[in-house]
């Protein structure tokens, strides 16, 4: 695979969720990922995977969140089953968009995110 070169040694998110995911799967090491992306040294993979958790643990603290404010009920285990199904499709889902998020500002040349604490324009 070709290296890839970064001026300023940053990567597209696109790029660092794929290896964070693939390293948390037990794919390979961070070496192994580093060699296998043409990255510097294994460092930047750490940081790399670093970053992908920070980043996961945000999400999942949003979920729990969410998850307070439901009352409790029983759910047998095809419905359980069922629910899981759907929120790994919803969380595949929701990676894409991010990645077709993480494009568009590519090729735009704009940011389309909101950023945190930003004010509304009156």
């Amino acid at each position: 695979m070709k290296k890839i070169k970064k001026g300023n040694r940053r990567y597209p998110n696109t790029l660092k969720r794929k290896i964070g995911q693939e390293y948390l799967d037990g794919q390979y090491s961070y070496a192994v990922g580093a060699e296998t992306y043409g990255l510097k040294d294994r460092d930047v993979v750490k940081e790399i995977v670093k970053w992908y958790k920070k980043n996961l643990e945000l999400s999942e603290m949003d979920e729990e969140k969410a998850d307070k404010n439901l009352p409790e009920t029983d759910v047998s285990s095809d419905q359980l089953k069922g629910l899981e199904s759907e929120l790994k499709a919803a969380r595949m889902k929701i990676a894409g968009l991010e990645t077709m998020i993480d494009q568009a500002e590519q090729s735009l040349g704009i940011e389309i995110r909101k950023k945190s604490g930003t004010k509304q324009s009156k």
